[in-house]
């Protein structure tokens, strides 16, 4: 697979769980779906490492660098996302994303 279809097929993944999150949004308190959301990541996340480790000991034994690589990279991820969202408060920027921004 290509990089761009890497990162195409990233942002349509990253998109339909977005969707689900914001239809969860509209009955239920957006910071409680965004811890849910946030949980979920991080459970799939510890899945992911477990299934790369050979054994106990391996998977122990990486644990620290796991977390530190899916920390730096929500990191990064979350830095990106703020930025563009800085767009939001430009009065002549026409939202993409305007359900994300609703006010309570």
């Amino acid at each position: 697979m290509s990089d761009q279809d890497q990162d195409t097929l990233l942002r349509e993944l990253a998109d339909s769980f977005i969707n689900l999150a914001n239809n969860h949004a509209e009955i239920q308190d957006k910071n409680i779906v965004n811890t849910a959301l946030m949980y979920a990541a991080s459970r799939f996340s510890a899945y992911v490492a477990a299934s790369s480790a050979r054994n106990l000991e391996d998977f122990v034994g990486r644990q620290a660098q796991g977390i530190e690589f899916f920390s730096s990279e929500f990191q990064r991820m979350l830095e990106s996302n703020m930025k563009n969202y800085e767009k939001v408060f430009q009065p002549t920027e026409q939202l993409r994303y305007e359900e994300f921004m609703k006010k309570d």
